[in-house]
């Protein structure tokens, strides 16, 4: 009895190090999360270049919530990098569904591209886009198939 215990201590100290190092890895390589909240606020903040609707195309939609018919409306908002890549999320309205919620900030990092934020002299600088919002809604089907 004693040695599963010690198993199963073992088990479950090797299982948190890999989380804590799967959350370390994730959060270097941007992703959802909490942005900065000691950033100035830029004389000019970041502008979405482009059609950010053409970064969802119709098999962005997450497998898990199409099975399961899930919709909501995700808001973020983004950090955005002096080249205008954005490089986090922050939710700041939930679509109810944290699946839809992470799809749409890896959409967002993986695809729209901004104008990025200008300080007072006119240099790039790093800055947050607040209220990028996706509404999730799964595709209807013709009511008459002839």
């Amino acid at each position: 009895m004693l040695a599963l215990v010690g198993v199963l201590a073992l088990l479950l100290f090797v299982l948190t190090s890999f989380s804590i190092e799967w959350a370390y890895e994730r959060s270097r390589q941007g992703g959802l999360g909490s942005l900065p909240r000691d950033l100035p606020v830029p004389a000019v903040p970041p502008r979405i270049l482009g059609n950010p609707a053409a970064a969802f195309g119709p098999d962005s939609y997450p497998d898990e919530a199409m099975r399961q018919g899930w919709e909501g409306r995700s808001s973020l908002a983004v950090l955005v990098d002096p080249d205008g890549r954005p490089t986090r999320c922050e939710v700041l309205e939930s679509s109810g569904h944290a699946v839809l919620d992470e799809a749409t900030c890896a959409m967002v990092v993986g695809h729209v591209r901004f104008q990025p934020a200008r300080d007072d002299k006119g240099q790039a600088v790093r800055g947050i886009y607040r209220g990028f919002k996706v509404r999730w809604e799964l595709p209807s089907l013709p009511t008459d198939v002839r």
